[in-house]
């Protein structure tokens, strides 16, 4: 009897083996890293929604800031003083305009609000846009006739551009447009973007004549 309960105290406080110990160790462990990659790849989610998010909001403000640059070009040219007026143009476009690493536009637009008149300004803004370091910048001069060496105020409107072209509708639709004196009836502006793929908006634009 007295073996019996001696026998039975031994096996109360025996404990866990190490072999046991290990077990749950290694069992804690796989449950914590599979806990770590579960986070992990919320976390990432939502990196990547918000990005999906900014970059969605980008591309929104952006197309509705050149739509309303171009809706509202108007044909007047603009003197510089790098140019003549027998070499003035009412729409400048086309690889290395404005120094830009694809092609690039310049051009003059109504609708630059001015109240009662009060600024030393006129209401046409001289705008341009072009490609820089992947970045579509949108370039304007407070002056649609400047001075050399005159620098515009410059804006980033999207990221991450690869590639931008524009093509012009006549009778038919042209790669380039030079005229002194009237603006296209419409125009293609195509922007290769990384996240987006190709984006492609055709603008119809407004009667404009020089003498109008």
């Amino acid at each position: 009897m007295l073996l019996n309960n001696r026998n039975c105290q031994y096996k109360k406080n025996s404990g866990f083996t190490l072999i046991e110990l290990l077990i749950a160790i290694a069992i804690f462990a796989v449950l914590s890293f599979a806990a770590y990659q579960i986070l992990q790849g919320v976390l990432r989610s939502g990196e990547i929604s918000k990005e999906h998010d900014q970059n969605l909001v980008e591309i929104q403000r952006g197309m509705l800031l050149i739509e309303r640059d171009f809706v509202q070009m108007v044909a007047r040219a603009s003197r510089t003083g790098s140019t003549d007026d027998e070499n003035l143009q009412v729409l400048y476009a086309g690889k290395n305009t404005l120094d830009s690493d694809y092609q690039g536009i310049e051009f003059n637009r109504l609708g630059w609000a001015n109240p009662l008149n009060l600024l030393p300004r006129s209401n046409i803004l001289r705008v341009g846009y072009r490609v820089q370091e992947r970045q579509l910048q949108r370039l304007y001069y407070l002056h649609p006739d400047t001075v050399s060496g005159e620098e515009p105020e410059q804006q980033v409107i999207l990221h991450d551009i690869e590639n931008l072209t524009f093509r012009f509708w006549g009778d038919d639709w042209v790669s380039s447009w030079n005229s002194s004196s009237e603006i296209p009836t419409g125009i293609e502006i195509t922007i290769t973007s990384k996240h987006y793929g190709e984006l492609r908006r055709v603008f119809i634009l407004p009667n404009s004549v020089v003498g109008d």
